[in-house]
Formats: C-alpha cells, structure tokens, sequence
C-alpha cells in the first residue's frame, strides 16, 4: 500500500507544547489515532447495517406491504400506478 501525505493546523499554543516534546513521534501518534477511530467508526457501520437489516426482515415477516410477493412484481405495479 502506498501512503498519502495529510496536512493538519493546530493552535499555536498546542504546538509549541507539542515542540516541548520533541521526543515523542506525533506522526505516529496521528496516524495511530486515526486508525483506532476508523476501526470504531467500521464496528459503528457494521451495526447500523446489521439494524437495519434486522429491521427490513421483521418488516417482510409481517408481509404488511408485499403480501409475500417478489419484489420485481411490488415495483413493476408500482411503476404501473404512475402511469
């Protein structure tokens, strides 16, 4: 994988407190950072998506809109209705 370069401002005030630390790797840091947020915000998507799945099958077990019939059917006779 090739890497891409990211600009990031900060206040002054953080970088001269960063400058006082000149021993630790804020790059790294950043990079660390950004990646524990990313994998947080994938857990985060997984869940939405498993909700609203979950959420569409209790729908169809109801049959309230399709009445168990293919959905190719629903929306050609919806499609239909329009016209």
């Amino acid at each position: 994988m090739t890497d891409a370069t990211i600009s990031l401002r900060v206040d002054k005030r953080i970088h001269s407190m960063m400058k006082m630390h000149d021993e630790i790797n804020w790059s790294a840091v950043l990079r660390k950072t950004l990646s524990e947020k990313l994998r947080q915000l994938e857990v985060i998507d997984r869940d939405r998506a498993l909700q609203a799945s979950k959420g569409i099958d209790k729908l169809r077990e109801k049959k309230i809109f399709d009445k168990g019939e293919a959905v190719t059917k629903i929306i050609r006779r919806w499609r239909d209705k329009r016209k």
